[in-house]
Protein backbone atom coordinates (compact mmCIF):
# COMPACT_ATOMS: atom_id res chain seq x y z
CA UNK A 1 0.00 0.00 0.00
CA UNK A 2 1.32 3.35 -1.07
CA UNK A 3 1.12 6.65 0.71
CA UNK A 4 1.90 8.72 -2.25
CA UNK A 5 -2.15 10.00 -2.24
CA UNK A 6 -2.01 11.35 1.47
CA UNK A 7 -3.20 14.88 2.06
CA UNK A 8 -3.04 15.18 5.66
CA UNK A 9 -1.20 13.59 8.76
CA UNK A 10 -2.26 14.98 11.45
CA UNK A 11 0.39 13.44 13.81
CA UNK A 12 4.08 12.29 12.44
CA UNK A 13 6.94 11.48 15.50
CA UNK A 14 9.56 13.48 14.99
CA UNK A 15 11.93 10.59 14.75
CA UNK A 16 9.52 9.24 11.42
CA UNK A 17 10.98 12.27 9.45
CA UNK A 18 13.59 10.53 7.83
CA UNK A 19 14.55 10.95 4.09
CA UNK A 20 12.62 7.54 3.06
CA UNK A 21 9.42 8.22 4.60
CA UNK A 22 9.35 12.30 3.63
CA UNK A 23 10.15 11.20 0.05
CA UNK A 24 6.94 8.76 0.55
CA UNK A 25 4.47 11.25 1.25
CA UNK A 26 5.67 13.64 -1.10
CA UNK A 27 1.92 15.06 -1.87
CA UNK A 28 0.69 16.10 1.58
CA UNK A 29 -0.36 19.45 2.07
CA UNK A 30 -1.05 19.56 5.71
CA UNK A 31 1.22 18.21 8.53
CA UNK A 32 1.54 17.81 11.76
CA UNK A 33 4.83 16.64 13.83
CA UNK A 34 5.05 16.19 17.25
CA UNK A 35 8.33 15.95 19.30
CA UNK A 36 6.98 14.52 22.10
CA UNK A 37 7.54 10.89 23.22
CA UNK A 38 11.66 10.70 21.35
CA UNK A 39 14.95 10.52 22.60
CA UNK A 40 16.65 14.00 21.56
CA UNK A 41 19.63 12.38 21.98
CA UNK A 42 19.70 10.18 19.99
CA UNK A 43 18.64 12.54 17.02
CA UNK A 44 20.22 16.09 18.59
CA UNK A 45 22.22 16.49 15.06
CA UNK A 46 20.48 13.99 12.38
CA UNK A 47 19.03 16.55 10.36
CA UNK A 48 15.78 15.32 10.25
CA UNK A 49 13.64 18.21 9.90
CA UNK A 50 15.67 19.33 6.61
CA UNK A 51 13.92 16.89 5.25
CA UNK A 52 10.95 18.91 4.88
CA UNK A 53 11.86 20.73 1.70
CA UNK A 54 10.76 17.45 -0.69
CA UNK A 55 7.55 18.30 0.38
CA UNK A 56 6.67 20.59 -2.49
CA UNK A 57 2.95 20.49 -1.80
CA UNK A 58 2.83 21.41 2.34
CA UNK A 59 0.64 24.14 3.22
CA UNK A 60 0.01 23.47 6.51
CA UNK A 61 3.08 23.02 8.99
CA UNK A 62 2.60 22.34 12.92
CA UNK A 63 5.31 21.35 15.48
CA UNK A 64 4.54 20.53 18.67
CA UNK A 65 7.25 19.82 20.93
CA UNK A 66 10.16 19.76 18.66
CA UNK A 67 12.10 22.46 20.26
CA UNK A 68 15.89 21.67 20.27
CA UNK A 69 15.59 20.85 16.77
CA UNK A 70 13.80 23.65 14.92
CA UNK A 71 15.26 24.40 11.05
CA UNK A 72 18.57 26.51 11.30
CA UNK A 73 17.30 27.77 7.73
CA UNK A 74 14.57 29.24 5.73
CA UNK A 75 15.50 27.24 2.89
CA UNK A 76 14.62 23.29 4.88
CA UNK A 77 11.05 24.18 4.55
CA UNK A 78 9.63 24.20 1.00
CA UNK A 79 8.35 27.28 -0.66
CA UNK A 80 5.02 26.07 -0.47
CA UNK A 81 4.27 26.53 3.19
CA UNK A 82 1.16 29.30 4.06
CA UNK A 83 0.84 28.14 7.49
CA UNK A 84 2.76 27.64 10.50
CA UNK A 85 1.92 26.67 13.46
CA UNK A 86 4.50 26.54 16.74
CA UNK A 87 3.35 24.83 20.18
CA UNK A 88 5.64 24.01 22.75
CA UNK A 89 8.55 24.64 20.68
CA UNK A 90 10.76 26.51 23.11
CA UNK A 91 12.48 28.57 20.54
CA UNK A 92 14.19 31.91 21.24
CA UNK A 93 11.62 34.93 19.78
CA UNK A 94 15.09 35.45 17.35
CA UNK A 95 14.39 31.67 15.67
CA UNK A 96 11.64 33.42 14.44
CA UNK A 97 13.59 35.27 11.79
CA UNK A 98 14.07 32.36 9.75
CA UNK A 99 10.01 32.17 9.42
CA UNK A 100 10.38 35.41 7.73
CA UNK A 101 11.58 34.40 5.17
CA UNK A 102 9.55 31.92 4.11
CA UNK A 103 8.30 33.27 0.79
CA UNK A 104 4.34 32.24 0.75
CA UNK A 105 3.64 32.35 4.76
CA UNK A 106 0.18 33.81 5.23
CA UNK A 107 -0.51 32.78 8.65
CA UNK A 108 1.59 32.52 11.96
CA UNK A 109 0.59 30.64 15.11
CA UNK A 110 2.83 30.88 17.98
CA UNK A 111 0.48 29.34 20.60
CA UNK A 112 1.30 27.37 24.48
CA UNK A 113 4.96 28.42 24.96
CA UNK A 114 6.27 28.31 21.18
CA UNK A 115 8.66 31.07 22.23
CA UNK A 116 10.42 32.01 25.72
CA UNK A 117 11.60 35.43 26.91
CA UNK A 118 9.81 38.52 26.78
CA UNK A 119 11.49 40.34 23.83
CA UNK A 120 11.10 39.87 20.53
CA UNK A 121 13.39 41.73 18.03
CA UNK A 122 13.03 40.48 14.59
CA UNK A 123 15.67 42.06 12.00
CA UNK A 124 13.26 41.16 8.72
CA UNK A 125 9.71 41.86 9.66
CA UNK A 126 8.93 43.69 6.19
CA UNK A 127 7.15 43.52 3.17
CA UNK A 128 10.26 41.99 1.95
CA UNK A 129 10.22 39.14 4.21
CA UNK A 130 7.01 38.67 4.73
CA UNK A 131 5.69 39.20 1.03
CA UNK A 132 1.99 37.92 1.48
CA UNK A 133 1.88 37.59 5.90
CA UNK A 134 -1.83 38.42 6.33
CA UNK A 135 -2.40 36.96 10.08
CA UNK A 136 -0.65 36.52 13.11
CA UNK A 137 -1.79 34.54 16.09
CA UNK A 138 -0.47 34.82 19.45
CA UNK A 139 -1.69 32.23 21.81
CA UNK A 140 -0.73 32.05 25.75
CA UNK A 141 2.77 34.04 24.81
CA UNK A 142 2.56 34.81 28.65
CA UNK A 143 6.24 37.00 29.32
CA UNK A 144 5.77 38.65 25.77
CA UNK A 145 5.13 42.52 25.93
CA UNK A 146 5.63 44.10 22.88
CA UNK A 147 4.82 42.58 19.13
CA UNK A 148 7.76 44.42 17.03
CA UNK A 149 6.41 47.93 15.42
CA UNK A 150 7.96 46.67 12.12
CA UNK A 151 4.68 44.49 11.57
CA UNK A 152 3.58 47.87 11.04
CA UNK A 153 5.45 47.87 7.90
CA UNK A 154 3.54 44.85 6.33
CA UNK A 155 1.17 46.02 4.58
CA UNK A 156 -0.95 42.73 3.66
CA UNK A 157 -1.03 42.10 7.50
CA UNK A 158 -5.16 41.36 8.20
CA UNK A 159 -5.17 39.97 11.30
CA UNK A 160 -3.37 40.11 15.04
CA UNK A 161 -4.98 37.44 17.22
CA UNK A 162 -3.91 37.31 21.04
CA UNK A 163 -5.37 34.97 23.83
CA UNK A 164 -4.47 34.90 26.86
CA UNK A 165 -1.36 37.26 27.05
CA UNK A 166 -0.17 40.37 28.79
CA UNK A 167 -2.20 43.79 27.72
CA UNK A 168 1.03 45.71 26.89
CA UNK A 169 1.04 43.25 23.95
CA UNK A 170 -2.72 44.42 23.21
CA UNK A 171 -1.19 47.79 23.57
CA UNK A 172 1.40 47.09 20.73
CA UNK A 173 -1.09 45.49 18.79
CA UNK A 174 -3.46 48.38 18.62
CA UNK A 175 -0.17 50.82 17.97
CA UNK A 176 0.72 48.65 14.69
CA UNK A 177 -2.96 48.88 13.93
CA UNK A 178 -2.41 52.67 14.02
CA UNK A 179 0.89 52.70 11.98
CA UNK A 180 -1.09 51.06 9.26
CA UNK A 181 -4.04 53.32 8.98
CA UNK A 182 -1.35 56.18 9.32
CA UNK A 183 0.79 54.80 6.35
CA UNK A 184 -2.61 54.78 4.27
CA UNK A 185 -3.10 50.68 4.50
CA UNK A 186 -5.97 48.66 5.10
CA UNK A 187 -6.23 48.82 8.85
CA UNK A 188 -5.43 45.53 10.59
CA UNK A 189 -8.28 43.97 12.88
CA UNK A 190 -7.25 43.44 16.39
CA UNK A 191 -8.78 40.89 18.53
CA UNK A 192 -8.06 39.92 21.91
CA UNK A 193 -9.39 37.42 24.06
CA UNK A 194 -8.61 36.94 27.75
CA UNK A 195 -10.22 33.78 29.25
CA UNK A 196 -10.62 33.56 32.88
CA UNK A 197 -9.53 30.32 34.75
CA UNK A 198 -11.72 29.40 37.67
Amino acid sequence: MGFSNIQTISYLSLDCCTNEVILGIQNVKELGINGYEINFNSIWDSGLLNNLVYLQQLETLSFIGCFPLFPASASAFPATLKKLMLRFTLLSWSDLDIIAELPNLEVLKVMDYACRGEEWHPNKATDDNFPVFERLVLNKCRYLKEIPIEFAEIHTLQLIKLTRCLPELGESATRIQKEQEDLGNNPVDVRISIHVSI
